[in-house]
């Protein structure tokens, strides 16, 4: 299952690892350096509510949850947000985050062991 240390892009490398996910975006530094949609999932909106929602609303909420989180919890691992259509898992990687969208119909929180696991995050 390893992930890290090619020059393969992150969203490829994750689709390839776990077909049920279906939207890949790292956000760098307040930049987003990738985005992409899994080519087996249609996109359920506008590229340009996902870019919105990866430059403003998805780093609020991390750092918001990061905040409580780092008081005497541990830091944060990820968060998972359900919407109507999927689940967003956002996890801090790097120097920014990660955000996957997952099928409402899967287990969000197997997804994120997973890519936990592949990309040596803090369990």
């Amino acid at each position: 299952m390893e992930v890290v240390g090619t020059n393969e892009a992150l969203s490829t490398r994750l689709f390839r690892m776990e077909p049920k996910i279906r939207y890949v975006a790292v956000n760098q530094s307040g930049r987003i350096v990738e985005m992409a949609q899994s080519p087996s999932h249609p996109s359920y909106n506008s590229c340009e509510t996902d870019r919105i929602e990866e430059l403003i609303v998805n780093p609020v909420v991390l750092e918001l949850a990061a905040r409580r989180g780092n008081l005497d919890m541990e830091g944060i691992r990820y968060v998972v947000i359900r919407y109507g259509t999927q689940y967003q898992l956002l996890m801090p990687y790097r120097e920014g985050h990660l955000s996957v969208g997952v099928e409402k119909q899967d287990d969000p929180l197997e997804i994120a062991r997973k890519i936990t696991a592949a990309l040596k995050l803090q369990p």
